[in-house]
């Protein structure tokens, strides 16, 4: 079951990543840049069951982290450069009513693009309660503006 998720997340986030046109939301203190597919932006046929008539909408973004240096493990040695994470995209469902998000699945990758690690989300029903609300003037809210302004532009 588990291999059967690992597949459906990395399939979900490939397919989004065919059709790409990459916007830089923001960089953070320490270096690691956010930025959000536009081209897949749209309306999400998943259902909120305590919401009527709210639109969720769907996005890719992407993590990508500075370069890690070498770290050493309790016994002195060095660890493995391939679970360095170069980048991780995740794809978002995303409430413009709340500036509220949940994350459906991601996957990290190394500077190779060699996967990772991979997670998707196996909740078959959703609240407003596994929603995180975003607060003000953070790389979160900046991504669900963002996506929910471009979202309304190609209305």
């Amino acid at each position: 079951m588990r291999r059967l998720s690992v597949v459906l997340a990395g399939s979900a986030l490939a397919i989004s990543a065919h059709a790409v046109s990459w916007v830089e939301i923001s960089e953070t203190d320490s270096g690691s840049i956010f930025t959000l597919d536009s081209d897949s932006i749209e309306s999400s046929d998943i259902n909120i069951i305590d919401e009527h008539n709210v639109e969720n909408i769907s996005v890719s973004i992407r993590r990508t982290y500075p370069p890690q240096l070498q770290q050493t493990d309790k016994k002195g040695k060095k660890d493995k450069k391939e679970s360095y994470i170069h980048h991780s995209d995740q794809q978002l469902l995303i409430s413009c009513k709340d500036a509220s998000y949940y994350k459906r699945a991601y996957v990290n990758y190394g500077t190779d693009n060699k996967v990772i690690k991979s997670w998707q989300s196996d909740k078959p029903i959703l609240t407003t309660k596994d929603f995180k609300v975003t607060m003000p003037k953070t790389i979160g809210r900046k991504v669900v503006e963002q996506t929910c302004e471009r979202y309304q532009q190609d209305q």
